[in-house]
């Protein structure tokens, strides 16, 4: 399983199938304006990998940015929903 490290801690990525889909929704981001709303996105992939709130996921994107992190580093986020195989048979319909 991949992982993705913030603010120095590990994360493995989550499967997403339409149950994580329906959570990610919940968390306020919507897979079909993903790239519309980058920030938002990157909150919500970070709430939905670190199982934690949206307050929390936002307080965790700042102090990674504030930590000369790069907004790149949140790439494998948009990567894991990309290359699912949910996301790719729902866009290819």
């Amino acid at each position: 399983m991949e992982k993705i490290t913030i603010n120095g801690k590990e994360f493995e990525l989550r499967k997403i199938d339409f149950n994580a889909v329906c959570e990610l929704e919940d968390l306020g981001m919507s897979i079909i304006d993903i790239k519309d709303k980058t920030f938002k996105s990157i909150r919500a992939l970070v709430a939905f990998v670190e199982k934690c709130d949206l307050e929390k996921a936002g307080k965790e994107v700042e102090a990674h940015l504030t930590n000369k992190g790069k907004i790149n580093d949140f790439t494998p986020l948009f990567e894991m929903v990309s290359k699912s195989d949910f996301f790719r048979n729902l866009s290819q319909q």
